[in-house]
């Protein structure tokens, strides 16, 4: 009798309850939409390197450069998804405290889309951080292409004929090295926030230094 009341019981609860019951069985839900936002950016911003680069110069000049598309071209769009990326985690925290200050308090529920935002903006932020790491590994892979090596082999040949023995560009070197400098600059404190961000790391910092570290690590990448 109580085993029969018992699946009675757990029968009425599985019925009235699907939705509940289903959510441990979805996949990543609160990463859909920063995976989305994320894959359209890069393909904009790799739409438009492809045609500014590449199709452009082909169609008026007839310079075929599309041995780009594998490696430099996706060097030269994921930084720009990383920034585009990093301005979607901080927007939305301006947009709530803009809006408690029109409404005149902070005990009224924001809009739905605003707090989908709010909730997502952690994994906007380890995906940017991802686009980040992956232009550092695309850059470092650069100086081994083939196009490098005969680049390379084409300006030492092109020195020699023109009888230049060490060509040495003083604005140049200064102008890359700040640039790399900057870059794992930029990179180091993007895994800081990352790392922080997770809860293994978030559990063991209180409040203040978890928002010292968060506050500090994001002016000073905002002005890296």
């Amino acid at each position: 009798m109580l085993s029969m009341l018992y699946m009675r019981l757990h029968h009425t609860v599985l019925h009235h309850c699907p939705i509940r019951l289903t959510m441990p069985l979805r996949l990543f839900p609160s990463w859909r939409g920063p995976l989305l936002a994320t894959f359209l950016l890069f393909l904009f911003f790799y739409a438009y390197g492809f045609l500014r680069d590449l199709l452009l110069p082909y169609l008026a000049h007839g310079r075929d450069g599309f041995h780009r598309l594998a490696l430099a071209l996706p060097n030269e769009s994921l930084p720009n998804v990383a920034l585009v990326a990093l301005a979607l985690v901080y927007l939305p925290g301006l947009l709530a405290a803009w809006l408690q200050l029109w409404r005149g308090t902070k005990y009224q529920r924001f809009p739905r889309w605003l707090d989908g935002w709010l909730l997502r903006r952690k994994q906007l932020g380890l995906l940017g951080f991802l686009c980040a790491a992956l232009h550092a590994v695309y850059s470092l892979c650069l100086p081994l292409r083939t196009a490098t090596r005969h680049r390379l082999i084409n300006a030492a040949y092109s020195q020699v004929k023109a009888g230049v023995e060490e060509p040495w560009d003083e604005s140049g070197v200064w102008r890359s090295d700040l640039y790399l400098s900057c870059g794992v600059l930029a990179l180091g404190i993007l895994s800081l926030l990352a790392i922080t961000s997770l809860p293994t790391v978030g559990n063991v910092l209180t409040w203040r230094e978890f928002t010292f570290v968060q506050a500090n690590s994001r002016n000073t990448q905002t002005h890296t």
